[in-house]
């Protein structure tokens, strides 16, 4: 102790006086040299070392678990720069992180209790930073309370709670941000899936395309709900049109394979003349004419009844189902004229439907059962007895119907249509009114089933293609969401110790805060009652 400056009494509080704390005043004296002199100290640098290795660490991480992302799905077995460095990495962060903050801190704040500008200004204070209060949140919510009863907290000591809040809680975040999830591993693979082949199209002809179609359309199901697992879709969903490739099942693959693709709608038609066409059926023939570059087939008024399901129907096609058919593109636009009921409700109206029928081949992802690359590549020296699936599709419902309306054809269509037929009161049938866009619906269903046909009655498993497996494996991912928030997290902690040390990193006399610098510090600097 110095004798030139006796140690005032320590002031004790007790009873009421908890309410009202005495400001004391450290003077950091710029009045006395010799005293400034006195707490030069030394440089005591092992806190800035420990700190500059554990950035280097933490960039060190933040490589190996995005190399082990990049480098996971190709690797079937584990790799130990891989699969176990990263997640030995990440748990060392987790224990250190905060350890070293507060490590660094205690350092950052021995010299930084002397500076006159950003030094406590009360005994209490003094001890709240020198005890640690500041380096977890147990502790800064002692604090927060005892600023209620009217302690004054500095500024730096905001900032160092801070700075311990975001090491607190960065290691959750860290592991979020890259978590091990599923991960696909790829290698080349050679397969003979059972697909379309275009060696074996001209063995089908129209007839057999048309009765496989009408009868998976009798379903009443879409062919997303029959042959989900031969069926892939855009990797770009269109928006006005429905579209699909049918080839065959390769889950896990991705590969090349020849197919067929439908492009097209059916909705609900509405234009001027349409009024007039549904009140007089007689007009639908001239409206065809009027509408159609050229009229293909064109089927009369069509009654087909079953229980109380009436449907009658007239359509106009182009082209018509007997143009051949010669690869690999065709398109078709039909109209469809509906006069319907089920004995209480009418659903009367047209439908358009248009299609683009293509053969070629396409890149297939057995993954999420999408397409892309669609090349229309396959020619044939001899024409191919099929359809277009739009007219097939008509004239299989036409030539279902006209000839015999059997209790068998009647069931049939209006399931194909859409109507859900129950049995009540034990032998009467009941069926629900489709509306306009259900029948739409339906039909192009019917669409759909007509193209499938060709490519189920066209398979062959014989043929070796070339592709990419997929091998389902768990590895290193990573999270965009949490991982820009531990960027950030990152870079907030980094400024915050930049900012500290640069406003308090100096000279001491010890090496990091504690009880035992605190009283030192009470007894060596002159004090000044406020």
């Amino acid at each position: 102790m110095n004798p030139n400056n006796p140690t005032p009494p320590m002031h004790t509080l007790d009873g009421e006086q908890n309410a009202q704390y005495r400001q004391v005043t450290l003077l950091l004296s710029s009045e006395s040299p010799s005293k400034q002199q006195e707490w030069k100290g030394r440089l005591h640098p092992l806190s800035l070392i420990v700190l500059g290795v554990w950035i280097c660490y933490i960039v060190a991480t933040v490589f190996f678990l995005e190399m082990a992302i990049k480098n996971d799905p190709l690797h079937i077995e584990a790799v130990w720069r891989y699969d176990v460095l990263p997640g030995s990495m990440l748990t060392i962060f987790a224990q250190a992180h905060l350890p070293i903050t507060i490590f660094h801190l205690a350092r950052v704040g021995v010299s930084a209790i002397q500076r006159k500008n950003i030094a406590p200004r009360t005994q209490d204070e003094l001890f709240l930073m020198t005890d640690r209060q500041w380096s977890g949140p147990l502790g800064f919510a002692s604090v927060v309370k005892t600023m209620i009863r009217g302690v004054h907290v500095s500024r730096i000591f905001f900032m160092f709670a801070f700075t311990c809040m975001v090491a607190l809680v960065t290691p959750e975040t860290f592991s979020r941000a890259y978590p091990v999830g599923l991960v696909h591993v790829t290698k080349p693979y050679t397969v003979t899936p059972r697909a379309f082949s275009p060696q074996a199209l001209p063995n089908v002809d129209q007839n057999t395309q048309i009765g496989f179609g009408l009868g998976s359309w009798a379903t009443g199901l879409s062919i997303f709900d029959l042959y989900l697992l031969s069926v892939y879709i855009p990797d770009e969903i269109p928006a006005d049109f429905t579209e699909f490739f049918f080839s065959g099942f390769v889950q896990h693959i991705d590969i090349r394979l020849p197919g067929l693709r439908l492009q097209g709608t059916c909705t609900p038609f509405f234009d001027d003349a349409s009024p007039a066409v549904e009140q007089d059926t007689t007009l639908f023939p001239m409206f065809c004419n009027n509408t159609l570059p050229l009229v293909g087939d064109q089927a009369p008024a069509v009654n087909v009844f079953y229980g109380n399901a009436n449907v009658t129907y007239s359509y106009c096609t182009y082209p018509s189902v007997s143009t051949v058919f010669s690869g690999p593109d065709s398109n078709a636009t039909a109209y469809i004229l509906l006069q319907t009921n089920n004995g209480t409700v009418e659903t009367t109206g047209m439908v358009k439907c248009q299609s683009n029928f293509s053969i070629g081949t396409a890149l297939l992802s057995g993954t999420d059962w999408t397409y892309t690359s669609f090349l229309k590549n396959i020619t044939y020296d001899n024409p191919i007895q099929l359809a277009n699936p739009l007219s097939a599709v008509l004239a299989g419902i036409a030539n279902g119907s006209v000839v015999n309306h059997t209790f068998e054809s009647g069931s049939t269509l209006v399931k194909q249509l859409g109507y859900n037929v129950t049995i009540v009161n034990g032998n009467t049938l009941n069926s629900t009114q489709p509306s306009l866009d259900t029948f739409a619906n339906q039909i192009w269903f019917g669409v759909e089933h007509m193209t499938a046909g060709i490519g189920l009655l066209s398979s062959a498993s014989d043929i070796l293609y070339d592709g990419r497996l997929h091998l389902p494996t768990f590895g290193r991912t990573r999270s965009n969401a949490f991982a820009i928030g531990l960027y950030a997290l990152l870079a907030s902690w980094l400024c915050g110790l930049i900012y500290l040390s640069f406003k308090g990193y100096r000279l001491s006399t010890e090496s990091r805060l504690g009880s035992r610098f605190a009283i030192r510090l009470y007894e060596e600097m002159p004090l000044q009652e406020t």
